[in-house]
């Protein structure tokens, strides 16, 4: 590969500003939020970061003529915004130039009548939301990432945030893309709600980590600020009672805003022992909605030995939302920690699941965690009754042990009827499992990207394709 040449050849398409290859720059963009103290095989360990070069376009335009520089020269091309995945998505496994989308940070439009806003895909979340807030709307997605993670890259994984019972995820959110094709041709779908003219392209992109496109503008949903927002929060002596209570919420329609359901453990002699589990609701929305679910969402909660909690722990949860967002910055700018560090390993599950197997599953973690010595740290429920997690730490550092302990639920959760990962994509860490998650999906998901991407140059080596 002559890098020399390659360099030349962005510089004369973006000009010298817009590219770098300072090995400590370099550095920066090798990796993501995918860190040495989760649970890596020794194969996923081992992966070398290959970037090439960086650039920093400002324009859709810009963007593809660096695709076309790297279908020229025959390397991969591999989209970066917050580098806030937890899955190694945007970790360049292939010689490529990293393409930094924040230079891709206009709000082209908001629209408090259409209740839509045009964004390019470089805009942090938390801007987004100040300037909505200013024009009296809310951005609907709102996932701990928010202070440092990009409009783009919440699309291409797929994300999901506290507020995804009532809206869904970042994807149900998008109206209409602009995309950079492996090609270098740009796609722009209709950003308008209700389309039946044939397949709905937006999804080729949603979720699918750049393998098919670069992202660079997006027509997202937004939603009126709400006239009133309320914060509560109960305490339950078990996991079952308070999914019972979420149960008959769902059961009526009462769906709020924020749903954030957890039950912690503690080291024991018997090896850990459950907190009981808290339950945190927001509910916004006009003031008749809004009085109308907290009553009802209170009767439900007390009738499953629901214990109210001060008030004060509510908006104490609602206030430090965010908070891990911001130690994962401050943590970033110290650089990348390039060994684990001695000690334990953690790591978590995110699945989706028919909630009438949810508390069979939360059993089966119990046992396969007791049986492999594996520490439970909280079993949870985010935003709907089905969407179940996990996190867990294995006390002696056993990284293999631990990833196989992970891979035993995944699996089961596939057997339940279930996805293995429901907001964080599959990046590099999940690749092993895509075969068994989409069947004969994974050839034809395979077919597209020949036929989009004979070369393979967009984001090569995720999703399994």
């Amino acid at each position: 590969m002559d890098v020399e040449a390659l360099a030349q050849d962005l510089v004369e398409a973006l000009g010298r500003e817009a590219v770098a290859l300072d090995p400590s720059e370099l550095e920066r963009y090798s990796w993501d939020a995918l860190g040495p103290n989760r649970a890596l095989p020794p194969k996923l360990a081992e992966i070398q970061p290959q970037p090439l070069a960086l650039v920093r376009p400002r324009s859709t335009k810009e963007v593809a003529a660096v695709v076309a520089v790297a279908q020229r020269h025959g390397v991969g091309v591999v989209p970066y915004g917050g580098g806030t995945g937890v899955m190694g998505a945007a970790i360049p496994v292939a010689p490529s130039v990293v393409v930094d989308t924040t230079g891709l940070d206009r709000i082209l439009e908001i629209s408090q009548q259409d209740l839509t806003v045009r964004v390019e895909a470089g805009v942090l979340l938390s801007r987004l939301e100040e300037e909505l807030e200013e024009s009296g709307l809310m951005l609907p997605h709102d996932p701990w990432s928010l202070p440092i993670a990009t409009v783009g890259g919440a699309i291409s994984t797929n994300g999901m945030g506290y507020r995804v019972g009532r809206y869904g995820s970042m994807g149900d959110l998008v109206l209409g893309l602009t995309v950079v094709l492996p090609d270098g041709r740009i796609l722009q779908t209709r950003g308008v709600w209700g389309k039946s003219v044939g397949l709905n392209l937006n999804h080729l992109f949603i979720g699918t980590e750049g393998v098919f496109g670069i992202i660079t503008e997006a027509v997202l949903k937004v939603a009126p600020a709400p006239e009133e927002r309320v914060l509560t929060a109960y305490q339950f002596p078990g996991f079952v009672e308070g999914f019972e209570a979420i149960m008959d919420m769902t059961r009526i329609g009462l769906v709020p805003s924020v749903l954030d359901y957890g039950e912690d453990f503690l080291p024991s002699h018997e090896g850990t022992i459950s907190q009981g589990a808290a339950l945190y609701l927001a509910f916004e929305g006009f003031r008749e909605e809004v009085a109308a679910q907290r009553s009802r969402a209170d009767a439900i909660c007390r009738a499953h030995k629901g214990r109210p909690l001060p008030q004060e722990e509510a908006w104490r949860f609602w206030r430090q939302r965010h908070d891990i967002a911001l130690r994962f910055a401050k943590g970033r700018r110290r650089g990348r920690p390039q060994e684990p560090a001695p000690g334990a390993r953690f790591d978590y599950i995110h699945v989706s699941l028919p909630p009438s197997r949810v508390l069979e599953f939360r059993e089966l973690c119990q046992e396969v965690l007791a049986r492999n010595r594996v520490r439970p740290l909280e079993f949870g429920i985010w935003g709907h009754p089905g969407l179940f997690d996990a996190v867990m730490i294995h006390p002696d550092g056993d990284s293999c042990a631990l990833a196989q302990v992970i891979d035993q639920l995944l699996t089961a959760a596939q057997d339940m009827g279930g996805s293995m990962e429901q907001c964080h994509g599959v990046g590099l860490k999940l690749l092993h499992l895509m075969a068994r998650e989409h069947g004969v999906g994974l050839e034809v998901m395979r077919a597209i990207k020949r036929a989009l991407d004979p070369g393979g140059i967009m984001n090569p080596g995720k999703l399994a394709l």
